[in-house]
């Protein structure tokens, strides 16, 4: 994309914050949180299936059964989100329809992939959707409360739902802001436009199936494989980023020869909860849950709250394991 495209692009993005008041986004009222929770929720009791969503430490302890309720001696497979809120998009105003031209129908939604700049999760997240795992955005097609209200009332929150892999987008070697687009039919990777083609909750239950008959083993004796897998992942998303960040920095050398260097140290962001900022305010979440004394864990549920500590604060994701109902 040239430069001057790049500053269109952000110039609109950029009324993302500004232009509520004129109509041509309107901000979600439901918190990542909010839909998160509903999801999850929705998720548990999927038919043939049965998900346990496995909590990080802090939460899981304040639990009677430890937040664990995978079935150890059955078949399973581990299931990442990240879930996202959704902007609605109201105006032919906007990048999408009167820069790109895209045939999305408004209104559409369109939800914001975290900069490289300000945390490098989407890095880790494309690394960590190998084809060995489970990998998804998850984002409504909705945007009120009285919608997820709605939803929420009739089963319908994963219905009302798409499940984004980030290996569709691939890695994003900019800085600029990008975004996922969409309506009923159509969606795009944004700021260059490139069609991607996301799972329905039908569709993401038919791929977990797909991936329960491939491998018949108990999650007791795969847990040490999940846990590997996530670290190495880890470990290969820092590798990753150091090759991108050195090719910014390149380009931006050969680009500006005469300047006098780089200031590139946002780039050493942790991985942790600072990679889970939202680039858009939530509404007011809930207080913490009071937390008990904990209980001494097997070394089954260790393993697995390592594999969900893991996955929040490297990947900014929540763990499933997904398992047959019967």
């Amino acid at each position: 994309m040239r430069s001057g495209e790049h500053e269109t692009e952000a110039k609109n993005l950029d009324r993302h914050e500004h232009g509520a008041a004129k109509g041509i986004v309107m901000i979600p009222e439901i918190s990542e949180f909010s839909y998160g929770f509903a999801l999850t929720n929705e998720i548990v009791g999927w038919l043939p299936l049965s998900a346990a969503p496995v909590f990080p430490s802090l939460i899981e302890e304040g639990k009677e059964n430890g937040g664990y309720d995978v079935k150890l001696d059955k078949p399973g497979a581990p299931l990442y989100l990240q879930f996202k809120r959704a902007d609605y998009m109201t105006r032919s105003s906007a990048t999408e329809i009167k820069h790109y031209g895209l045939p999305l129908s408004l209104p559409f939604h369109r939800f914001p992939i975290t900069q490289r700049k300000k945390s490098f999760q989407h890095t880790s997240l494309v690394e960590l959707d190998d084809g060995i795992n489970l990998v998804f955005y998850a984002a409504p097609r909705f945007h009120m409360a009285s919608e997820i209200n709605d939803a929420w009332r009739s089963e319908q929150v994963a219905g009302r739902s798409i499940f984004v892999a980030p290996s569709m987008i691939g890695l994003i070697h900019d800085d600029d802001k990008h975004h996922v687009a969409y309506d009923a039919h159509h969606t795009y990777f944004c700021s260059e436009p490139k069609e991607i083609s996301p799972l329905t909750a039908s569709a993401l239950g038919e791929k977990i199936l797909e991936r329960l008959a491939s491998d018949s083993r108990p999650v007791r004796e795969r847990l040490p494989e999940w846990l590997g897998n996530i670290r190495e992942r880890r470990t290969q998303a820092r590798q990753t980023q150091q090759k991108i960040v050195a090719e910014i920095e390149s380009a931006r050398r050969a680009a500006r020869a005469s300047s006098d260097g780089i200031d590139l140290s946002y780039v050493s962001v942790p991985i942790g909860r600072t990679a889970l900022k939202s680039e858009e305010p939530e509404t007011s979440a809930p207080s913490a849950p009071d937390i008990r004394e904990s209980r001494a864990l097997s070394p089954e549920e260790q393993t697995l709250r390592a594999i969900s500590d893991e996955a929040l604060h490297g990947f900014g994701a929540q763990l499933l394991v997904v398992q047959p109902k019967n």
